[in-house]
């Protein structure tokens, strides 16, 4: 009996190392000495985990017919009502689960249950039992389910602090069921704290890092970091390989998902941008096109793409594809000149030539023929269309008058109007952020929280767009445009990242400090660029010192709450 337990110390010390390929022969051993000693209750025990280190190691019938000895031994003693016969018939369900017979692995799964419930048990064994039932059900995208099962467990968990590890598999666990159900914050939470949980408790080379790093690959994925999510598939291949092999399940799902994202980056890396194919249809074909069938145009003429679409911001991706996207080109003619072309639409190599009148674009996009001017004309102007009317890229102006109009608005609002948004922002993001956030949370009125957090982030990324004289995009584009910004675009970009990757309920403290610290951001920015001098980093108190700035004293007396 002393071998075994000194043999068992071993391969239960090589487990934690994540040493999973070396433990079977310790184990047949062990089995070995059980059998030559006629202790049935430790050969049932050894024979579990004969069968767990079989089953993930890929070796899923040698691990069933090992679990199902072990499953007639218990009978046999008439130890059916045990934990461990409820703990048999779960490896039983998993080790069916991962054959993919998974009619037998609900059964074996719910018999285990009922054991469980009937001898209430309801500690870790339980939570486990419900942790790879769960695991059936995100097979079969019962997300639902699924879900119930891995909160229930989460609850009994967080009750049992020396189970740590197992709380961080459910919170992996629950990272992709709350990603399906469209959990969002909860996704992210719960992977992080997998992660956070783990990496404190376990060698980094134990197989349950791997997985919380297969997760955290797909989560990168998720948000186009395709290299940072394809070192962190590649570094848990490693430990995969190294813990259980190359036959194993865990092996060819994360090698299945290293050869997407490398294809993926390949394809990405061929692929030509929305812009650059409308440029390239315009020196290829529209130009030569214009120059043979209306010559007589084509001094007055301008080329380019501008306007909606993600492809004029050159945002596009493999999802822009999906519709109202096609290689076209605009052809801008002041209006005498317009009407000269009936055809408006003209397709050229199975590419399309729009024909728009200058005046009727930006009267379209900013109200005026040739673009506000005055500060009362831009006050009446979304800045978002402002920032339509002046994307993409012109190719060729010919006439000029087209630039002429761009490059006066792309010169930005004027400075007055530019201090009195400023002070107006600051009201809103105070107001909304630093404010009624804090207080919505303290009522539990998460709906408040929620609108004040949207409306703190639109007006404190209006902010960052105001000092880099840059026109706000509608608000699908607005994060895009912020993190190319020079001036505290990236600063204010991460911290937005940590801020939107916590959870309003638990890490309300957290949120509430992130907050804060973007707005010291911008306070010390308006300090140190003397737009205002109060020490206080509560925005509001800056915009009446904004204001005094402005030269147009109706503007400057004007209400700081009207923008």
């Amino acid at each position: 009996m002393n071998n075994i337990k000194i043999l068992q110390e071993q391969y239960k010390t090589l487990l934690k190392q994540g040493k999973e390929k070396d433990i079977l022969p310790i184990i047949e051993k062990c089995i070995k000495l059980s059998v030559n000693e006629n202790n049935i209750v430790k050969l049932i025990e050894l024979l579990n985990d004969y069968g767990g280190a079989l089953r993930n190691t890929g070796n899923y019938k040698k691990s069933i017919s090992t679990l199902l000895l072990a499953k007639e031994l218990i009978e046999k003693e008439n130890l059916k009502n045990t934990e461990a016969y409820a703990n048999t018939l779960a490896n039983l369900g998993n080790a069916y689960r991962l054959k993919e017979d998974y009619k037998k692995s609900i059964e074996y799964f719910s018999l285990a249950n009922i054991i469980f419930e009937q001898i209430h048990s309801y500690g870790y064994s339980y939570a486990a039992n419900l942790n790879n039932l769960s695991l059936l059900f995100i097979t079969l995208k019962f997300w639902d389910k699924a879900y119930d099962l891995l909160k229930k467990a989460e609850t009994i968990l967080l009750g049992l602090p020396e189970y740590k590890i197992q709380l961080a598999t459910t919170y992996n666990n629950l990272y992709e069921v709350a990603l399906n159900l469209e959990k969002f914050d909860e996704s992210k939470y719960c992977l992080f704290k997998a992660e956070e949980i783990l990496s404190l408790n376990i060698n980094a080379n134990n197989p349950l890092y791997a997985s919380v790093l297969n997760n955290l690959g797909d989560y990168y994925f998720r948000k186009k970091d395709y290299q940072n999510s394809l070192k962190l598939y590649k570094l848990s291949k490693n430990f995969i390989t190294n813990t259980y092999g190359i036959d194993s399940e865990a092996y060819k799902i994360v090698l299945k998902n290293i050869k997407k994202i490398e294809s993926f980056i390949e394809d990405s890396s061929k692929r030509i941008s929305g812009l650059d194919r409308s440029e390239n249809f315009f020196n290829n074909y529209v130009s030569d096109y214009v120059l043979k069938h209306h010559k007589d145009l084509w001094n007055i003429s301008c080329f380019g793409l501008v306007g909606e679409g993600s492809e004029c911001y050159g945002y596009d991706d493999y999802i822009s594809e999906d519709h109202n996207f096609e290689t076209k080109c605009y052809w801008f003619l002041p209006k005498s000149a317009y009407n000269v072309i009936k055809n408006k639409k003209i397709e050229i190599n199975s590419n399309l030539l729009f024909i728009k009148s200058i005046e009727s674009f930006y009267k379209y996009y900013t109200l005026f023929e040739e673009g506000p001017v005055t500060i009362s004309e831009y006050r009446k102007v979304p800045q978002d269309l402002l920032s339509l009317a002046t994307n993409g890229k012109i190719f060729l102006d010919n006439l000029g008058y087209f630039t002429k109009i761009r490059n006066r608005l792309l010169n930005y609002y004027p400075q007055d109007l530019v201090y009195k948004k400023i002070a107006y922002c600051c009201n809103k993001a105070a107001q909304a952020g630093q404010y009624n956030y804090e207080r919505c949370l303290k009522r539990n009125n998460y709906f408040g929280a929620q609108i004040s957090l949207s409306e703190f982030l639109e007006n404190y990324c209006e902010l960052i767009h105001l000092i880099n004289k840059k026109f706000m995009p509608f608000y699908k584009w607005q994060y895009r445009s912020l993190e190319n910004l020079k001036l505290l675009g990236y600063e204010s970009k991460c911290k937005i990242d940590d801020l939107l990757s916590l959870n309003d309920k638990t890490d309300s403290i957290k949120k509430i400090k992130i907050i804060e610290e973007l707005c010291v951001l911008f306070a010390n920015y308006l300090r140190e660029n003397k737009i205002s001098k109060t020490a206080d980093n509560f925005l509001l108190r800056h915009s009446s010192e904004i204001v005094e700035n402005i030269h147009d004293n109706n503007l400057k007396n004007e209400n700081t709450w009207i923008k």
